[in-house]
């Protein structure tokens, strides 16, 4: 038995459901949970195991399909097992690096606008907010991270990116710009270029592993108020599974008057908020599941953003998000 301090078996929970969605205990019609059995039978062995989670590459990868926001997840997936030929793998990466920088984005200007950040401070302009340009993305991302580190101010997402992983993310950045401007045509030009890029991909992943702790939803329906039942999309599905999320009382006045089913929401540690309009969802009528989007600009009044997993552009009226739109241009606007 070792001698350092005891951990609690509570103290890992996605460790304890990745061993219980991968190792079944089942003796005759009784099925065990295989965490609390190799917690409680075997602690050294449950410890080792844990190391290996935290450390392996390949077990951090399985996190980042199982766990990660369904967007960066399923195009992380496709990349890595559903590609069509070496030409449409190096598209899926494309659309999976993409998806990290509108999910940070979207991610990190909404936890500023529910803190109400004095983003005015910054000296970044409206219009900038509104850009299709992944470069400025990345600027706004940036300044508001440093500024909350400075400041010393709550902000869960200082948690999930640091100023050193958006350095490596511009990085892949410009590598993405020079393969989509290459000169590769053959098949083996393409695989190289997705073995060169791949592994840049999975060390801004290793940076970027608290995501899997960023739970994305939507809200369904309420028989008690602070324990809603809500369509969660994480994991390489796209089908929203439903599930009760527990809401600080607090927090829950918060965003009451906006926490319905019109808007996408983050959890990220115990704190609730919106995430429309850059992160959002679109439905069709003959479809069960709603897929989530990103916005990706601004056109002739209205917001056009990107469905995950289908090429093309869907279109929503400004009037859609004015709530959302007006507590961040307050704050953003001299």
């Amino acid at each position: 038995m070792t001698e350092t301090k005891k951990i609690e078996l509570v103290d890992n929970p996605d460790f304890n459901r990745w061993l219980e969605e991968n190792y079944k205990v089942e003796i005759e019609d009784y099925e065990f949970l295989s965490s609390e059995v190799l917690y409680k039978v075997r602690y050294d062995d449950y410890l080792e195991a844990l190391t290996r989670y935290n450390t392996d590459p390949k077990i951090e990868m399985s996190r980042v399909e199982a766990n990660f926001p369904s967007p960066i997840a399923y195009y992380y997936f496709q990349a890595s097992n559903n590609f069509q030929n070496e030409h449409h793998r190096l598209d899926l990466l494309k659309s999976c690096w993409e998806s990290v920088i509108f999910f940070l984005y979207g991610l990190v200007v909404a936890e500023a606008r529910h803190r109400k950040l004095p983003l005015k401070s910054l000296g970044i302009k409206w219009e900038k907010y509104w850009s299709d340009r992944l470069f400025d993305k990345l600027s706004i991302i940036e300044n508001i991270i440093d500024y909350a580190q400075k400041n010393g101010i709550v902000f869960s997402c200082c948690k999930v990116v640091q100023i050193s992983t958006l350095t490596k993310i511009r990085t892949l950045n410009q590598e993405r710009n020079g393969f989509e401007h290459s000169a590769a045509r053959t098949t083996a030009q393409q695989k190289e270029l997705y073995n060169m890029l791949f592994p840049l991909l999975e060390s801004v992943f290793k940076d970027l592993i608290e995501l899997e702790r960023v739970l994305v939803l939507r809200y369904h329906s309420a028989e008690t108020p602070l324990i809603p039942r809500c369509e969660i999309f994480n994991g390489s599905s796209l089908e929203g599974r439903k599930e009760g999320v527990i809401l600080k009382k607090d927090n829950y006045i918060q965003i009451l008057d906006h926490f319905d089913g019109n808007s996408m929401f983050a959890q990220v540690e115990d704190e609730v908020f919106c995430l429309s309009p850059f992160i959002h969802f679109f439905q069709e009528v003959h479809e069960t599941n709603p897929l989530v989007c990103f916005y990706k600009k601004e056109k002739a009044g209205q917001y056009f953003f990107e469905v995950v997993s289908k090429a093309q552009e869907k279109g929503f009226a400004k009037s859609d998000f004015t709530v959302m739109e007006n507590q961040l241009k307050t704050l953003v606007v001299p």
